[in-house]
């Protein structure tokens, strides 16, 4: 399911060949779910799947549409594995991000990969809103939707998917823009092959409602949530929800849901605090209007009293407006009152610094380690804490004892590199940089990295040997990712620049 604007109408129509569009109407007596079968494999194998989803991964990457904040994506991801549990692949398989846009959207690409748009989430009232588009998405993932729909395709494989998903990609760097990406290509779609896709919808819907409600989550709550955008769109008149543009809900489909979810009445729900904090984190992160995002916080806690979600959101919005003294106010009490909460005590943390208030930061991040040791929100802040203080080799020591942060933090990768620079260790600092690179799926400046690093006559030979081998792991990482085509036109786009 696209969720889009309806500035992204093209957008939204291209995205239906390749991925799984909006859809409507299917029998609500219709309870049985298709077999699924393999013919998809015979289309796009779950490897090329992955091959798809990372390419479109790594350009919104580049593009800035992915927020790149580790509480937010932590968050998410502790959603996302909660459902993982209760459907038939395992948590690994999914990949969860937040998308860095204001439109009430989300997607799940090939191989897993599901984006949540900011404005979605600040749109929802009650995590089982968030969890229900959530587990819709994971089914489209689950019953390899975008496979098969790529399949019913007539002459679209996964390499043209994927070359339609990243060109429209990279139409532009706003997210509200990508309508210009492409104007032609599979808006004849024929209507067998939209039928399906709304046998999809309706498919994902079910099984996003089994999924919630064995998770935990009220299964009233996806049936609740298009409802109220009906509500929305019947006061905005023309100006419908983007969710109803792209997703159009029948009277139909919202019986059966409705439906569905009286199968697990007795559902005994149980929903996160943290919902709430990181509601607001995703508005001040997508905001590009600090000043009027203050007036917004200072109206609702005029008109609501404070509350603690509320009073965290206006305490980002004073950090961003450089107002720390105001911040540690607010925030102070909180991170007494709720310590089983990160994020206070990282706010906290982070306004402290601000001021100039070193040591009471570093206590608060020493506190933070012990109380929640396995949040790379928490390791990273502190690394970058270390950072700020000039103390290099201890961020580097920190870093360098877990394996799993820098296997999976870019962010960690280049904090290394820029250890190296300032200790003047140029053949670690290049490695660590094109570490960065990989990770984050940009494998043309990798290579660059690579190959400039192996031209500098400072290296000695353990280091070239180093960057040897790893240049050589690259770009066999780059084929298995892309194409030997590919990999050789990003890098000599990248060398351009």
């Amino acid at each position: 399911m696209i969720f889009g604007s309806h500035r992204s109408t093209r957008f939204s129509v291209l995205l239906m060949a390749c991925l799984l569009t909006v859809s409507t109407l299917v029998s609500a007596r219709d309870y049985q779910l298709p077999s699924i079968g393999q013919p998809a494999d015979n289309y796009m194998s779950p490897a090329e799947e992955q091959k798809v989803g990372l390419q479109v991964v790594a350009q919104l990457l580049a593009r800035h549409l992915i927020i790149e904040d580790v509480q937010l994506r932590e968050y998410l991801t502790r959603v996302g594995t909660r459902l993982a549990k209760h459907t038939d692949a395992d948590a690994s398989a999914f990949r969860f991000y937040p998308i860095n846009s204001g439109q009430i959207n989300a997607f799940a690409l090939p191989g897993g990969y599901i984006g949540i748009n900011a404005g979605l989430i600040t749109e929802t009232d009650n995590e089982s809103e968030l969890a229900g588009v959530m587990g819709h998405e994971m089914a489209h993932v689950t019953q390899r939707h975008i496979a098969r729909q790529i399949e019913a395709t007539s002459g679209m494989g996964w390499a043209t998917a994927a070359a339609i998903l990243v060109a429209a990609i990279a139409g532009g760097g706003d997210p509200d823009a990508l309508t210009a990406a492409v104007t032609a290509g599979v808006s004849n779609l024929n209507q067998q092959q939209t039928n399906f896709t709304r046998a999809h919808e309706f498919e994902a819907d079910r099984i996003g409602i089994r999924t919630m409600a064995e998770s935990g989550f009220d299964p009233d709550a996806m049936a609740s949530f298009f409802e109220k955008m009906q509500r929305r769109s019947r006061l905005y008149g023309n100006q419908l929800p983007d969710i109803l543009l792209s997703h159009p809900v029948s009277n139909t489909r919202m019986a059966e849901a409705e439906v569905r979810a009286r199968d697990y009445a007795n559902t005994r729900v149980q929903e996160s605090d943290t919902y709430a904090l990181m509601k607001e984190r995703a508005r001040v992160l997508v905001s590009k209007q600090y000043g009027e995002l203050l007036r917004y916080y200072e109206q609702r806690r005029r008109d609501e009293g404070p509350k603690p979600a509320l009073d965290y959101g206006y305490a980002l919005t004073l950090l961003q407006l450089g107002r720390s003294d105001d911040a540690i106010a607010l925030l102070e009490p909180l991170a007494t009152q709720g310590p089983s909460h990160a994020a206070y005590t990282l706010a906290l943390a982070q306004a402290r610094r601000q001021s100039g208030q070193t040591q009471k930061a570093r206590e608060l991040l020493e506190q933070a380690r012990t109380a929640f040791p396995d949040s790379a929100a928490v390791k990273l802040d502190y690394a970058e804490f270390l950072m700020d203080t000039g103390d290099a080799q201890a961020v580097r020591s920190f870093l360098l004892q877990d394996r799993a942060l820098l296997e999976q933090s870019a962010d960690a990768q280049q904090m290394l590199a820029r250890v190296a620079g300032d200790q003047g260790n140029l053949g670690e600092a290049y490695y660590r940089q094109a570490k960065y690179y990989e990770l984050r799926g940009a494998y043309g400046p990798a290579i660059n990295q690579l190959r400039t690093a192996l031209q500098t006559t400072e290296l000695n030979a353990f280091d070239k040997a180093r960057l040897r081998a790893l240049l050589d792991q690259m770009v066999k990482s780059c084929h298995r990712a892309w194409s030997e085509r590919e990999c050789r036109e990003q890098v000599a786009a990248d060398a351009r620049y």
